[in-house]
């Protein structure tokens, strides 16, 4: 009694393909013998391998589990490298890759540098076109010049982004002194939310609050809005750009005014060089166009290091370049941030 041993799938495909082998080669003598004759041969059809049912399903089914594999190995290949940029990003991705609205409520990641190493990082006399998470103290003396009371002044400020859209500042003139009287300025309330953010340009939009605490003997008591755009660029080399277009609109019978300002400056040492990470020079420029007059120009040129633990070290001198007799001769300012 005979038996029959049913052969895997994989081995039915392997049979038929020899025999479809054997057959194109037991056909091409007699193609070759046709030739002699003179005939004119048909066109050399490809062999035909008629498979059963089963065959035909289990040869669909080896490719389609190859399709199906090699789908699998590409997904997986690309997840393994997005995850790995993310990881050396800190987990940071360009704003737009979501939806707005989850973005908007979604926990703030510091950005990492520019391509070319320029960092998100403020200078004195300029704005930022980005968000930090930061605590500052500033001393600013202002030379008044001649006939005039100099000022002595000492700035708190406090950053927090509450999200990646969302952004907050506040500053606290705590302490002003001109002519041996002292006073409590006024506050600012910055809001901001963030429009674009890529590794190397971020724009934010929002609107500075004066709010009057401090007393009008010192120019203070005075209530503003102050609409504003801000941007922030690595255009290579470490080298960034940034700067603010603004309006003001004071109450209490003050002038309004148009404010531009702008600023270049280059980072050329690494973070971690501390007590000189960071080191950055700079320079940035402020032209306030007030209703009615008078216009005011200056250029503050200054620096920036990193001190260690994140403890940064900022100075700068602003100097009016345009009718300096009603404003001021020049301002130096030191301050120390710290991140967090």
């Amino acid at each position: 009694m005979s038996h029959t041993f049913p052969l895997p799938d994989n081995a039915r495909i392997a049979v038929l393909g020899t025999l479809a082998a054997v057959i194109a080669s037991a056909s091409a003598p007699a193609l070759a013998a046709e030739s002699e004759r003179g005939a004119a041969p048909a066109a050399p059809a490809s062999p035909a391998v008629v498979l059963t049912a089963a065959a035909a399903a289990s040869l669909g089914s080896g490719a389609s589990d190859a399709a199906t594999t090699a789908e699998t190995v590409a997904i997986t290949a690309a997840a393994t490298a997005a995850a790995a940029e993310d990881s050396g990003n800190g987990g940071w991705t360009p704003l737009g890759s979501e939806p707005f609205g989850k973005e908007l409520f979604s926990k703030w990641v510091p950005v990492p540098n520019g391509d070319s190493g320029a960092p998100r990082q403020g200078w004195l006399g300029t704005a930022d076109g980005f968000f930090t998470r930061e605590v500052h103290l500033a001393y600013t003396y202002v030379d008044a010049g001649d006939g005039g009371d100099d000022l002595h002044q000492g700035l708190a400020r406090f950053h927090f982004p509450f999200t990646r859209r969302l952004w907050a500042g506040l500053e606290v003139p705590f302490y002003q002194d001109r002519g041996g009287d002292s006073d409590f300025g006024d506050i600012t309330l910055n809001t901001q939310v963030m429009l674009v953010e890529k590794r190397n340009i971020s724009l934010n939009a929002g609107v500075g609050w004066r709010l009057p605490t401090g007393s009008e003997s010192f120019g203070n008591g005075v209530f503003a809005a102050q609409p504003q755009l801000n941007l922030f660029t690595d255009i290579g080399s470490g080298i960034s750009l940034r700067g603010r277009v603004a309006y003001d609109f004071p109450d209490s019978g003050a002038p309004e005014s148009f404010i531009l300002n702008g600023a270049i400056g280059q980072t050329v040492t690494d973070h971690d060089k501390a007590p000189f990470g960071d080191l950055t020079w700079y320079v940035a420029s402020t032209w306030r166009e007030f209703q009615n007059g008078p216009t005011y120009v200056s250029i503050t040129p200054g620096m920036r290091t990193h001190v260690g633990g994140n403890l940064f070290l900022l100075a700068g001198i602003e100097i009016p370049l345009h009718d300096t007799s009603q404003f001021f001769r020049e301002a130096f300012t030191i301050q120390l941030v710290q991140g967090f």
